[in-house]
């Protein structure tokens, strides 16, 4: 079923015309071929058979132009395979050679990955102050990485396009008033070994995420006497305070909690004191705004859901 409809309709439509249409005109040059030899026509001399099998042979080619004409006109990807064939192939095996190369070359930096520490800047400044900011911080990271070994450096100049962007995010920035902004510099795309250094700002507004006290993430425990399950449990606790952290507009290179070891010894001390299911709650230790840290403090309690025998 899903095959079925994934068939694009038109190309049906434009093949069920182009054979009607060849049909048609078989229909009509076989009437005109059977008249010319009915009517024992001749041309240039010739015998009505031979007239009559050039008509016939003329109807055929008019067929075969007929059709071309037609696809040509209400198919452009058509017309491009009869008249640019060479052209295109020509394309595929360049994009072909350079997807080959960036397959075998490796990636010095992911789409999307922080390549600097996040910056604070304040969002009451006057947005030419904001825009003069941004922009010394993106060369500062340029020249940061104008030595990376085989990846070629940013130009010492902005671009007209990075300019741009640095104006439209200046703009973003002054909107966050009177909530400062965070910019994490992150990699503009993949960029591989020998390729060029392309730079990007991904920007948030340092807002209050958690007040102190308030719940971030919790499991429920049921066997609290598994020493290998309170650990793995941890780690599961870790993960969602992360998670959720990120979902409420933390960025991704900051939202990573500490857990201490003593905490963990803690934890464990008291699991092992508590009978039946219990929950084990990550609150925030203070006032937590975007910018970090990600201090928790680990809650054991019992919980309020019923034993499982």
């Amino acid at each position: 079923m899903y095959a079925l409809m994934a068939i694009d309709v038109r190309s049906g439509i434009t093949v069920l015309v182009i054979v009607i249409i060849a049909g048609a005109i078989a229909f009509v040059g076989d009437r005109v071929g059977h008249n010319v030899g009915r009517r024992r026509m001749t041309l240039f001399g010739l015998r009505p058979r031979y007239t009559s099998t050039i008509f016939a042979v003329g109807f055929g080619m008019f067929i075969a132009l007929a059709v071309i004409v037609f696809v040509s006109l209400v198919n452009q990807e058509a017309r491009q395979a009869l008249f640019s064939i060479n052209t295109l192939n020509d394309q595929i095996k360049t994009l072909s050679a350079e997807r080959d190369q960036l397959l075998q070359e490796p990636v010095v930096f992911r789409n999307g990955e922080p390549i600097f520490s996040p910056v604070v800047i304040a969002s009451t400044d006057p947005e030419p102050v904001i825009e003069r900011g941004l922009e010394q911080l993106f060369l500062g990271v340029a020249g940061y990485y104008s030595n990376i070994p085989d990846v070629r450096p940013y130009p010492k100049t902005l671009t007209p396009a990075a300019r741009a962007n640095l104006v439209a995010l200046a703009k973003t920035v002054k909107g966050f008033a009177p909530t400062a902004a965070i910019i994490v510099p992150v990699a503009g795309e993949n960029i591989f070994r020998h390729g060029a250094m392309k730079i990007s700002f991904r920007v948030y507004e340092d807002r209050l995420l958690y007040r102190k006290g308030e719940i971030i993430a919790h499991i429920d425990l049921v066997n609290t006497a598994n020493r290998q399950l309170e650990t793995v449990a941890l780690n599961q606790l870790a993960a969602s305070i992360r998670s959720n952290a990120i979902q409420h507009g933390m960025p991704d290179s900051i939202a990573n909690p500490t857990i201490t070891p003593d905490a963990v010894d803690r934890v464990a001390r008291e699991l092992s004191s508590i009978k039946g299911r219990t929950v084990v709650q990550a609150v925030a230790a203070n006032d937590t705004y975007a910018h970090g840290p990600l201090t928790t403090e680990i809650v054991v309690e019992p919980s309020r859901l019923p034993s499982v025998h």
